[in-house]
This record gives structure tokens, C-alpha cells and sequence, in this order.
């Protein structure tokens, strides 16, 4: 039933104990905490096969993004770790759509002959500076 998938996959992302969980389960108004992993499982290598053909088909823009997260825990524990301060990099993978094609991306060759950043430009063939 789509109905106890989805109410499943909200219970589970709202952190609902596993008490609660099951006994939804044994109702009948939530599936079971093996088959909500099982599909999780299932639509992670979808989603990854999927970012594997967009990445493999060249018409795909990157973007990356680093942050920090402090983990500060509510809870005492007697082997806290001090170091609460986590480093983490967020992506994310988007095709290129309104009919670009490969042949509209090799540009790179004249880009880096033109920018400042290139020590071997010429300055005549220098792009303005934007301001």
C-alpha cells in the first residue's frame, strides 16, 4: 500500500522510536521497518544509476559546496568525544537542458586563452574585467 510506504518513510524521518514503528506495523498502518529498508536501499541505487547517466552523457553541471556542522549532543555521555565539529561537502549534480550539446561546451580552449588568469595570454586577447 502507498499509503503505509510513505507514512513509514515520514515516521522514520521524523525520528519516531522503533517501539512506535512497529506497533503501527503489526496494525496494519505502517509497513515494516525491514521493507522501508529494503525500499530505501532500492531508491539509493536508482538515484545512483541515474546520477551515473547524467554524469556519463557530458551534459551535466557540478556544483560543490563545504560547511560545518557542530554535533552537539543533548544527551551526557560518560565517552563524549571533544571533537563535536564536523566538515562536510555538499554536492549536486544537474543536466544541462533547453538543447545544449556537447558541441556548445568546447569553449574551454578559448575561455583560458582569453582569461586573466592564464600566464601565457597575450594581453590583446585579454576579456574586460567586469565590474
Amino acid at each position: 500500500n502507498a499509503l503505509q510506504s510513505i507514512l513509514k518513510i515520514f515516521l522514520q524521518s521524523t525520528h519516531t522510536p522503533q517501539k512506535v514503528i512497529d506497533t503501527l506495523a503489526c496494525i496494519g498502518i505502517s509497513i515494516s521497518t525491514d521493507s522501508i529498508h529494503a525500499a530505501i536501499r532500492s531508491l539509493s541505487a536508482e538515484s545512483q544509476n541515474n546520477l551515473q547517466t547524467i554524469g556519463k552523457s557530458l551534459l551535466t553541471s557540478y556544483a560543490y559546496d563545504n560547511f560545518d556542522v557542530d554535533l552537539k549532543s543533548q544527551v551526557p555521555q560518560s565517552e563524549k568525544s571533544n571533537e563535536t565539529l564536523k566538515h562536510l561537502t555538499c554536492s549536486l549534480l544537474f543536466p544541462l537542458e533547453h538543447g545544449v550539446t556537447t558541441d556548445d561546451l568546447k569553449c574551454s580552449e578559448e575561455l583560458w586563452r582569453q582569461s586573466m588568469l592564464n600566464p601565457c595570454a597575450q594581453l590583446s586577447m585579454l576579456l574586460p574585467k567586469r565590474s
